[in-house]
């Protein structure tokens, strides 16, 4: 297994490449939004060990395409299918030394881990509860459910997951 901080070091070498290569070839990138596991690594709120970065789909252009294949494994995750608020972007944190690369709010995350809300998704969720604003996750909660661009199956099972949630983790 991956050493906790041995990963983070990759992860923000796989990031610091892709600004490295902006720069060359003068790509002036638009935001990027990281969030799954990786993203909760970065920003600190998980330690664990994963590689994989997991970025939302803004239907970036094709230069930003050559950007995201210097990443090796990276996942695109549609809004469409991911259960977060369309405002995440007012709560996202901007990773330091970056230019435009972000991680959603603890929050946001904890939502899109709902929706699938997994074994996995269930323990990152009980140790970013303990740093999480539960009053704002139940808000945001009813965004996600009032979303008219979310696939009507993911807020079904979204709906499902979030009873669950609030039974476990009383919010």
């Amino acid at each position: 297994m991956i050493n906790e901080g041995k990963n983070k070091k990759i992860l923000y070498e796989i990031l610091q490449d892709v600004e490295d290569f902006a720069n060359m070839k003068n790509i002036d990138y638009p935001p990027i939004y990281l969030l799954g596991g990786s993203g909760c690594i970065i920003a600190g709120y998980l330690d664990r060990a994963t590689t994989d970065i997991d970025l939302l789909d803004l239907d970036y252009d094709a230069s930003v395409g050559r950007l995201l294949r210097i990443m090796e494994k990276y996942d695109f995750l549609d809004l469409y299918l991911t259960t977060i608020p369309m405002d995440f972007k007012d709560r996202a944190r901007k990773i330091e030394k970056f230019r435009n690369i972000y991680v959603l709010s603890r929050e946001d995350i904890i939502l899109s881990k709902i929706g699938r809300y997994s074994e996995i998704d269930i323990e990152d969720i009980s140790v970013m509860i303990k740093n999480a604003d539960k009053k704002l996750i139940a808000d945001l909660i009813g965004k996600v459910m009032a979303r008219e661009n979310l696939s009507e199956r993911v807020k079904q099972a979204f709906s499902k997951n979030v009873k669950l949630f609030r039974e476990r983790f009383d919010v």
